[in-house]
């Protein structure tokens, strides 16, 4: 089948790393809320179960990619790019704003039949930087100024 794209908000984002909560090798997921008329139609069109749990998500579709392929091989990491289409690295908060690429499935297995969604690619419009710890303040360390910084230039020998 060919990709289907659509928008919304992303909760529970684990694209940059595998989620391992529920399968030790991992699975790359995101939950998509809040999607325009024409994700919905795709979406229902794609036959994806579309999930409530009653809270500030409402309506979600999730989309995801196991890690490990059912016959053995490794998959590979969905796509995750900015605005711009750069390849970025961020953790993606609750409420970001994306676009989101998949592939729908059919499944036969011990579960039962049904239609999945193959993660391919995250297209991150808005970002909402995710705090890990919210309630934490970076108040642990105090500033070493001739210390290691992240914004200082490499320098590479010519």
């Amino acid at each position: 089948m060919k990709a289907s794209f659509i928008s919304g908000k992303a909760y529970w984002a684990s694209v940059v790393a595998p989620n391992t909560t529920f399968d030790s090798d991992g699975t790359w997921k995101i939950d998509v809320c809040a999607m325009n008329e024409k994700s919905l139609a795709t979406v229902k069109e794609d036959g994806l179960t579309i999930k409530n749990k009653g809270d500030e998500r409402g309506d979600f579709v999730t989309i995801k990619r196991d890690v490990r392929r059912v016959k053995g091989g490794v998959n590979r990491a969905p796509t995750l790019v900015d605005a711009q289409k750069r390849t970025m690295s961020d953790l993606i908060g609750n409420g970001s704003v994306v676009n989101v690429k998949y592939r729908p499935y059919t499944y036969d297995n011990k579960f039962g039949k049904g239609k999945g969604a193959d993660l391919m690619g995250v297209q991150v419009i808005e970002l909402v930087r995710f705090d890990a710890d919210p309630d934490e303040e970076d108040e642990d360390f105090e500033v070493v100024s001739d210390g290691f910084s992240t914004e200082e230039e490499i320098s590479f020998a010519s």
